[in-house]
């Protein structure tokens, strides 16, 4: 795994969702930076509490100008707020504040994230149950071929790449919009396999279909501003 560069920490978010969208953090080199602190006074601060068992964290490295791995941390909330404790003055009250209030931003679009997730999940269950059905009718006409037998998988990488851009994107690592996108698209598709089968279309005829609707939905799609309206309104 390739460590990352000082910089490369610095140009994220002073806080931000993990990648896998699972908590909030922010970093201590971000710290560091916007507290007027070096990197390894915030590494002691972090020592000193974790030898009074008043913190339990494990490193993480970067590398330095040299090439050479250096220490950091990544801190949720808590953490952070036991880091910065003992960082006195005005200034350094006011750089708490900040930061309190990014965490309550994104802790929010967090929530946000977790809430579309739930409802995507449901989409695809339901939109399965018609793929379900699909799959068996083929069955009878091409039980051998891998346009039956990997139809979900078919179907499944069409939507993540008419959303995302790359099939092989994993949903753990959409926005919460992207997610809303891959649910209104699962419905097209549970929609669409029904209007088919009930106008007597045949099922590798309904397969195909389904798969160009699904690949030609971006040009379809409405504007970014009805989309997030849409969006915004779904999860409330």
């Amino acid at each position: 795994m390739t460590l990352p560069t000082k910089a490369e920490l610095l140009q994220y978010d002073l806080v931000s969702l993990d990648y896998q969208h699972k908590k909030v953090i922010t970093n201590t080199i971000q710290v560091a930076d916007h507290f007027g602190k070096r990197p390894s006074n915030v590494n002691q601060r972090i020592t000193s509490l974790v030898n009074r068992d008043r913190l339990k964290i494990k490193p993480m490295y970067y590398l330095d100008n040299h090439g050479r791995d250096q220490k950091y941390y990544e801190l949720n909330r808590d953490q952070f707020l036991l880091v910065v404790m003992g960082f006195t003055g005005d200034k350094a009250d006011q750089f708490k504040a900040d930061f309190i209030q990014l965490f309550n931003s994104q802790e929010a679009e967090l929530l946000q994230w977790r809430k579309q997730s739930v409802l995507t999940s449901d989409s695809t269950k339901q939109a399965n149950d018609k793929v379900y059905q699909l799959q068996a009718e083929l069955a009878e006409e091409i039980p051998g071929s891998k346009r039956c037998t990997m139809i979900f998988i078919h179907f499944q990488r069409a939507i993540t790449k008419a959303v995302t851009g790359s099939a092989k994107t994993e949903r753990a690592m959409m926005t919460a919009h992207q997610l809303y996108q891959v649910e209104q698209l699962e419905q097209m598709v549970n929609v669409e396999i029904e209007r088919l089968r009930l106008d007597g279309v045949a099922p590798q005829q309904i397969r195909d279909d389904v798969l160009t609707m699904i690949r030609t939905a971006k040009e379809k799609t409405p504007t970014s501003d009805q989309t997030e309206r849409s969006f915004c309104n779904a999860i409330q």
